[in-house]
C-alpha cells in the first residue's frame, strides 16, 4: 500500500505540474476510497484541484479526512485552512489555524532537524496564509512580507542544498513575489535558473524564465526588455516540449498586459480571449483572474458591450461553478467598480452591493469590507444621497481602524472628507451650515493629511491637501505640500488634479487671462499623450472652454466701448469655448458619467444661445437644430440610468427613481429642451420634451407591472421566437428580485437580451406600451376601443398641459394642448408660476378650524383669479371634448376643472380626467383591455365593495347617518357593505385583492412632512360603540338649521390644512391605519379597479420635482387602480354624503356600451352641486370642486373589469 500511494502521489503531481486536470481528475476519481483516504494523498489531491481552482472538490477532499497530529495532519489542517479562504472567505479561521500549528511546530524558528517533504510543506502553506491576512488587512501587510522573505529563506537554501529542485521551486517563486526590491527578485530568479539545467525540471525552469521575463517587463530599458522577451521565448519552447497544457497562456496573459502599444478595449478583447484558452484547459483559477481583471476603468464599455455581458456572465457562471466566496467578492467589487463609473448601471451597482454590505460573510477580510463601503457610498453619492454616502464611508472607515493597513485607514478618511465637502455644497455658500459643514470637513482631512505625513503615505497627503488647500486658500502650506509630491516638472496627466485647483484658485482672484492660458495649455498637453482617459480629457477640455466663456463674459461686461478687433476677438474665443464644450460632451458620454454628461450639456446650451446671436437667420436655425440631436441623446443616458433602478416593481425603486428624475439639472435639461423646441417653432417636440419630463419615474413603476393587450399576447404566442426571448427576459427579472445576486451581470445580461428583442416588431411593441412613451401620434388599437366603449371619436380627446420654465419664478406659464393625430397648440399665458404659488398661500393655506377661504361668501370670485390658466382652451377644444389635465409643479395644488372658460366652470364645459403624464395614463388603458381566460379562473362579473369608518364615540349622529348613507348607494349601484369595527386593515386589503369597484367614506391623514405615512383611517376591529350606548350626541346641534350664513361654522368635519402632520381627530381608540406605503404594496385585481375615497385629503398629493406624484391616489394607481376619484382638499362631510349619492345615480345612468363614464357622471354630478340642486349649501366651490377625477374616464362594467371586444 505505501508503494502503491507514492505512485499515486507521484502520478497526481505530475498531472498538477503539467496542467493536464481533466486527466488529473479522472485518475482521482478512479482511486480506491482507501488510497483516497490516505491523508498524503489527499494532501495532493487538494493541491490539485487548489491550482485548479475547484474550490468545492479541493475543500471537500480535505473535509473528509480524519485529524492527525503528525507532520501530514499539521499539512492537512493549513492547506484546509488557505482553502477555506477561497471557498467560504474564513479568513480569520485560517489565520488563527496557521498561528496555532506555527506555535505548535516552531515554523518561524531556525530548525536543525531534518527537513522533511511535510515541513516545507507546513512552512509554505503558513507564510502563504500569513501573506494573505497581511494583504486583507488583519496583519500589517509590509511586516508581514518582510518576515515571509526570511522565513522562506532557510528552508529554500536547505532544498537548493540538497538538490530538492521541485520543492525549492514554489518556495523561491512565493520569495521572488514578495520582495520590494524588482532587481532583487530578478538576480534570485536568475540564480535559480542556474540549478535547473537537468532536462528533468525543464517545466520548473519554464516557470521560472516566466517568472523572470514578467519582472524584466516592468523595466524601461530596451536591453532589459529585449532579455524579457527572450526569456518567453525559451520558456514558450520548454512547455511546447513538456505538452504543458496553460504555461504558454500564462505567457500570452503578461505580454497582453504589458503591451502598450494596444487600447484599453483592445487588451480586454485579447484577455476574454485568453480567458477562454485557460477554460478550455480547465484552468480555472488563472481563467477566473484573467476575467475578473479584464475590463478596465479606462475602456469605452459600451464600444464592447456585448463582449463585456459574455464575459461577466461567464465570470459569474465559473465562479459558482467553482465555488470560491473570495473570488466572488473580488468580482463583485471588479463589477460593481465599473458599474458606479456607467450612468446606465448605477441602479444596478446599488441593488448590488447594498445587499452583499448588509449581509456579508462573517469572517470578511476587513480590506474588502472597508473597500464595499467606499464603493457603496461612490454610487450613493452618483445619486446625489450624500447623508447616506457619509454614513457609509463612515462605516467603511470604522471597519478599515481594525484594518493593519495604514493606506486603506487613509484612503476611507479621503472620501469621507470628500462627501462631507459635497454635503456643504448642498448650503448656500457664507450660510451657516455651509460655513459648519466646510469647517468640519476641513478639520477632519487636516488631521488625515498630517497623518499621511507621518506614516510617508505620499498619495493620500497630497489628494487631502488638494482638497484642503481649495477650501482653506488664504493658508498657502496646502498647496506647497501639494507642490512637493507633485511638482511643476510633473507630467501632464499627474498634474490634472493641481491644475484643476490653480484654475479654481485664479478664477476666484479674478486672474482670467491667466486662467485661459494654464486649461488651454493642459489641453494641448493632454493631446500629445495616448493613454489619457476619456473623462480626463474632457474634464480638461470643459476647463478649458469655462475659462474661455468667462473670459468672453468679462470683455463684454467692460465699461468701456470696444472696438471692433476686440469684438471680434470675444466672438472668436465664444466660438472656441462652444467647440471646446462639444468635445468634452462626446468625451463624457464615452465615460458613461451621467450628472457630467447632463451638466455639460445644459453648458453646451448656455454657449448655443449666446452663439446664435452671432449667426445669421439660417445659421441660427441650424445651430439650434444641432444642438437638439445633442440634447436627445444625452437624455437616452438619462433614462438609461433611471431605468437601471431595478427593472421590476417595488416601492424602494420607485424612490430611488423620483430622486433622479428631481435632480435640479434633470429638470434643466427637460426645461431646456422645451425652450428649445419652443424658440425652433415646433409646438408638438416641445410638448413631447415636456411629458417626457413628468412623473417619469411613476410612470416606469407602472410599466414594470404592465400587463400586454390579448391581442399582442396571443400574437407572441404564436411566434416560437418571440416567445422564447419573453420568456427569457421573466427569468431575468425574476432573478433580479433576488437579494443575492450579481445585479450589474444580470441587468447587462437583460440589457443585451432586450436589444435583441428590439429588433423583433412584436416585442418592440410590448417594450414600447410597457416602458416608452404613450404613442400619441398614431394612436393605439387599445385606446381606440377605450374611446369607443364610451362613445368618442379620437377627434373629441385633447391632452391639456402647462409649462414653466424649472427653477425660475417670473416667466409666464404656457399652455399646451394637444389631440391625438399629434396636432399641437400652445400659447402664453398672463400669469406666472409664481403669482400661482402667491395665490395657492392665500387661498389654501389657512389656520386649522377657521373657514377655508373658498367656503367664503366672496369664494367663487377668489377662484376666478386663476381663469387665466385656463385661457386658449376656448380656442384650441370644443364643448364636450374629453380632457385630459396633466398639470405642472405647483399647478396640481388648483383646481383646474373649476376654473371659468367663458362664462361657465371648465368641468360644466367638458367631462374632465387628471392624469400625472400621458404615459401613466397609457399603462392605465392597458389595464381595462381584455385579460387573458383560463379554464381554472373564469371571468367574473365586477365586484363593488363599500366601506364607511367614523369611530368618533362623541359624534354618533353624524356615523349613524354616514352609515345610512352608504346602505343606500346599492339601490343605484349594487355592492356589499362593511362598516364600522368591521373595516379593519386585512378586511379591506382582502376585499380590494377581489373587488373591481371600492368605495370608501371616513378619515383620511395627510403628513406633509412623510408623505408615506399618510394614511386612510381604519379601525382596529375594537367596537368601541359596545359601551357607549347611552353617550350624548355632542354634536346634534349641527343638524338643524343647514341654511345658516356659514355653513363651516356648522360643519361636523374637522378642517386640516396640513399644519397637522398625524391629522388627529378626538383620540384614536379603536382605529387602525392603512399608511401610502402599504397602499403601495397592496395587491389588486387585473382589469379595471376603481376607488372612490370621500376623505379630507384623499386626493392631495406631494409633487416632487420633475411632477412625480405621490399619496394615496398614485399609490392606489401603482398598486393597479385604472381610476381613483378622491377629494383635493379637507371636506365636509355632508357634502361628501350628498355627492357620493348623487354619483352612484349617475353612474347608473350613464353606463353604456359595457363601460361606465366616469368623468361624465363626476360632470354631471359637480353640476347639480353648483346649481343647488343637492342643497343651496353646496353652491360654493370650496363644496363642489374638490371631487377630481384621476386615471381613466371610464370603468368596464362588465367581463370582470376589462372592456369587451
Amino acid at each position: 500500500m505505501e508503494q502503491l500511494a507514492e505512485t499515486t502521489k507521484t502520478t497526481i503531481r505530475d498531472h498538477r505540474s503539467r496542467g493536464t486536470f481533466a486527466e488529473g481528475h479522472q485518475f482521482i476519481t478512479a482511486l480506491s476510497q482507501e488510497l483516497r483516504s490516505l491523508t498524503s494523498v489527499a494532501i495532493e489531491i487538494a493541491q490539485l484541484y487548489l491550482v485548479q481552482g475547484r474550490y468545492i472538490l479541493a475543500a471537500a477532499t480535505c473535509e473528509s479526512q480524519p485529524r492527525a497530529s503528525d507532520e501530514e495532519g499539521a499539512v492537512l489542517e493549513l492547506l484546509q485552512a488557505f482553502i477555506g479562504i477561497g471557498r467560504y472567505s474564513k479568513l480569520k479561521t485560517a489565520l488563527q489555524i496557521a498561528q496555532r500549528i506555527g506555535e505548535a511546530w516552531h515554523l518561524t524558528e531556525q530548525n536543525e532537524d531534518p527537513l522533511t517533504e511535510y515541513r516545507v510543506l507546513m512552512v509554505h502553506w503558513y507564510w502563504k496564509i500569513q501573506v494573505v491576512a497581511g494583504e486583507q488587512g488583519l496583519l500589517n501587510d509590509k511586516q508581514t512580507k518582510a518576515a515571509a522573505v526570511s522565513g522562506l529563506a532557510p528552508v529554500l537554501r536547505q532544498t537548493l542544498s540538497e538538490g530538492r529542485l521541485r520543492e525549492a521551486r514554489f518556495l523561491i517563486y512565493s520569495k521572488a513575489h514578495l520582495l520590494d526590491d524588482t532587481d532583487q527578485a530578478i538576480k534570485e530568479l536568475s540564480d535559480f535558473l542556474q540549478y535547473l539545467i537537468d532536462p528533468a525540471f525543464s517545466i520548473e525552469r519554464a516557470f521560472t524564465l516566466v517568472d523572470l521575463a514578467g519582472l524584466q517587463l516592468k523595466s524601461k530599458s530596451d536591453t532589459v526588455l529585449a532579455q524579457a522577451a527572450e526569456n518567453f521565448k525559451l520558456a514558450s519552447d520548454l512547455f511546447t516540449e513538456a505538452g504543458h497544457t496553460f504555461g504558454n497562456i500564462d505567457i500570452d496573459l503578461l505580454q497582453v498586459s504589458a503591451d502598450n502599444t494596444i487600447s484599453a478595449g483592445e487588451r480586454f478583447l485579447a484577455k476574454t480571449k485568453i480567458a477562454d484558452r485557460y477554460f478550455e484547459v480547465q484552468q480555472y483559477q488563472n481563467g477566473i483572474r484573467c476575467l475578473a481583471l479584464a475590463i478596465s476603468p479606462d475602456m469605452i464599455v459600451d464600444t464592447y458591450f456585448e463582449d463585456v455581458v459574455r464575459s461577466l456572465e461567464l465570470l459569474d457562471r465559473m465562479i459558482n461553478e467553482c465555488g470560491s466566496e473570495i473570488l466572488r467578492q473580488l468580482s463583485l467589487l471588479h463589477s460593481v467598480c465599473q458599474a458606479s463609473l456607467k450612468a446606465p448601471e448605477y441602479g444596478f451597482a446599488l441593488k448590488s452591493l447594498e445587499s452583499y454590505f448588509q449581509n456579508v460573510p462573517e469572517e470578511i477580510s476587513p480590506k474588502f469590507h472597508s473597500y464595499m463601503g467606499v464603493i457603496l457610498g461612490s454610487v450613493y453619492s452618483n445619486f446625489g444621497e450624500t447623508e447616506k454616502a457619509i454614513e457609509v464611508t463612515k462605516q467603511a472607515l470604522e471597519i478599515s481602524m481594525s484594518c493593519a493597513s495604514y493606506i486603506d485607514q487613509s484612503d476611507a478618511a479621503t472620501q469621507v472628507g470628500h462627501h462631507m465637502l459635497s454635503l456643504a455644497r448642498k448650503h448656500p455658500e457664507g450660510s451657516k451650515e455651509f460655513l459648519e459643514l466646510t469647517s468640519s470637513a476641513v478639520e477632519f482631512l487636516k488631521e488625515w493629511a498630517n497623518r499621511d505625513a507621518e506614516h510617508e503615505y505620499v498619495d493620500g497627503e497630497a489628494l487631502k491637501c488638494l482638497f484642503i488647500a481649495e477650501w482653506d486658500s488664504d493658508d498657502q502650506q496646502w498647496m506647497k505640500r501639494v507642490k512637493k509630491h507633485i511638482p511643476d516638472s510633473a507630467d501632464a496627466l499627474a498634474r490634472i488634479p493641481v491644475v484643476d485647483l490653480e484654475l479654481r484658485l485664479l478664477m476666484r482672484q479674478g486672474r482670467f487671462s491667466e486662467s485661459l492660458a494654464l486649461s488651454t495649455q493642459l489641453v494641448k498637453q493632454l493631446q500629445t499623450l495616448t493613454d489619457v482617459s476619456p473623462f480626463k480629457k474632457a474634464q480638461s477640455l470643459l476647463n478649458a472652454c469655462i475659462q474661455a466663456f468667462v473670459c468672453v463674459q468679462n470683455t463684454f461686461r467692460q465699461e468701456k466701448v470696444l472696438t471692433h478687433e476686440e469684438s471680434q476677438s470675444a466672438v472668436e474665443l465664444l466660438w472656441t469655448a462652444l467647440q471646446f464644450s462639444y468635445d468634452a460632451l462626446h468625451l463624457y458620454r464615452q465615460a458613461n458619467g451621467v450628472e457630467l454628461v447632463v451638466d455639460c450639456t445644459l453648458f453646451v446650451w448656455e454657449l448655443t444661445e449666446l452663439a446664435v446671436l452671432t449667426t445669421s437667420d439660417n445659421g441660427r436655425h441650424g445651430l439650434l437644430t444641432a444642438f437638439l440631436g445633442e440634447m436627445r441623446q444625452t437624455e437616452r443616458l438619462c433614462d438609461s440610468m433611471r431605468q437601471s433602478v431595478l427593472s421590476v416593481a417595488g416601492l424602494q425603486s420607485l424612490m430611488h427613481k423620483r430622486f433622479l428624475v428631481s435632480k435640479k439639472a434633470s429638470l434643466k435639461l427637460y426645461s431646456a429642451a422645451v425652450e428649445l423646441a419652443l424658440k425652433l417653432d415646433d409646438p408638438a417636440d416641445a410638448w413631447l420634451w415636456l411629458q417626457k419630463g413628468k412623473a417619469r419615474a411613476f410612470a416606469d413603476a407602472l410599466g414594470a407591472d404592465c400587463v400586454l393587450p390579448q391581442r399582442l399576447l396571443d400574437q407572441i404566442n404564436r411566434d416560437h421566437t418571440a416567445y422564447e426571448l419573453l420568456k427569457e427576459e421573466q427569468n431575468i427579472l425574476e432573478l433580479l428580485r433576488e437579494p443575492s445576486v450579481n445585479h450589474v451581470v444580470a441587468s447587462r445580461r437583460l440589457a443585451t437580451l432586450r436589444k435583441t428583442m428590439e429588433e423583433h416588431p412584436l416585442l418592440a411593441e410590448a417594450a414600447k406600451l410597457r416602458g416608452q412613451l404613450f404613442n400619441l401620434d398614431l394612436g393605439t388599437e387599445e385606446l381606440k376601443q377605450a374611446l369607443q366603449a364610451t362613445g368618442l371619436s379620437a377627434d373629441k380627446v385633447k391632452f391639456v398641459d402647462w409649462y414653466f420654465p424649472a427653477l425660475t419664478k417670473t416667466s409666464n406659464i404656457h399652455l399646451f394642448v394637444r389631440r391625438l393625430d399629434g396636432t399641437t397648440y400652445t400659447k402664453q399665458l398672463s400669469l406666472t408660476i409664481d403669482q400661482v404659488k402667491d395665490w395657492i398661500g392665500k387661498t389654501l393655506t389657512y389656520p386649522e378650524l377657521a373657514t377655508p377661504p373658498l367656503a367664503r361668501k366672496m369664494g367663487n370670485q377668489l377662484l376666478k383669479k386663476m381663469n387665466a390658466l385656463v385661457e386658449g382652451l376656448l380656442d384650441f377644444t370644443s364643448e364636450g371634448d374629453l380632457l385630459i389635465l396633466s398639470p405642472s409643479g405647483a399647478l396640481n395644488s388648483v383646481p383646474l376643472h373649476a376654473l371659468d372658460v367663458g362664462k361657465e366652470p371648465l368641468i360644466q364645459r367638458n367631462p374632465v380626467v387628471y392624469a400625472s403624464s400621458i404615459a401613466t395614463l397609457g399603462q392605465c388603458v392597458l389595464r381595462v383591455l381584455p385579460a387573458p381566460h383560463t379554464n381554472d379562473q373564469p371571468q367574473q362579473p365586477h365586484r363593488t365593495k363599500y366601506f364607511a369608518v367614523y369611530e368618533e364615540p362623541n359624534r354618533m349622529s353624524e356615523r349613524e347617518q354616514i352609515f345610512e348613507h352608504i346602505k343606500s348607494l346599492p339601490r343605484s349601484f349594487p355592492g356589499t357593505l362593511a362598516l364600522g369595527s368591521q373595516v379593519t386593515k386585512s378586511l379591506f386589503l382582502q376585499e380590494c385583492a377581489a373587488a373591481n369597484w371600492i368605495h370608501y367614506h371616513g378619515h383620511s391623514r395627510y403628513n406633509n412632512k412623510d408623505i408615506l405615512k399618510s394614511s386612510l383611517v381604519l379601525s382596529d376591529g375594537t367596537d368601541i360603540f359596545s359601551h357607549n350606548s347611552d353617550t350624548a350626541n355632542g354634536d346634534e346641534e349641527l343638524l338643524v338649521n343647514t341654511a345658516q350664513a356659514d355653513l363651516l361654522d356648522m360643519a361636523e368635519a374637522d378642517y386640516d390644512n396640513g399644519s397637522n402632520d398625524e391629522g388627529t381627530f378626538d383620540g384614536d381608540e379603536g382605529i387602525d391605519e392603512l399608511l401610502v406605503s402599504e397602499l403601495f404594496e397592496a395587491t389588486l385585481p387585473r382589469g379595471g379597479v376603481h376607488f372612490t375615497i370621500i376623505a379630507c385629503d384623499s386626493g392631495t398629493q406631494d409633487i416632487a420635482p420633475g411632477d412625480e406624484p405621490l399619496g394615496i391616489i398614485p399609490a392606489l394607481l401603482y398598486a393597479g387602480a385604472t381610476s381613483v376619484l378622491g377629494c383635493q382638499w379637507p371636506i365636509d362631510s355632508r357634502a361628501g354624503r350628498a355627492f357620493s349619492e348623487a354619483f352612484y345615480q349617475e353612474v347608473a345612468s350613464t353606463q353604456s356600451r359595457g363601460a361606465i363614464n366616469l368623468a361624465s357622471a363626476l360632470r354631471s354630478t359637480v353640476m347639480r352641486m353648483r346649481k343647488g340642486e343637492l342643497g343651496a349649501e353646496f353652491k360654493q366651490a370650496y363644496y363642489w370642486a374638490p371631487f377630481v377625477l384621476h386615471g381613466l374616464w371610464l370603468f368596464p362594467a362588465s367581463d370582470g373589469g376589462s372592456l369587451t371586444e
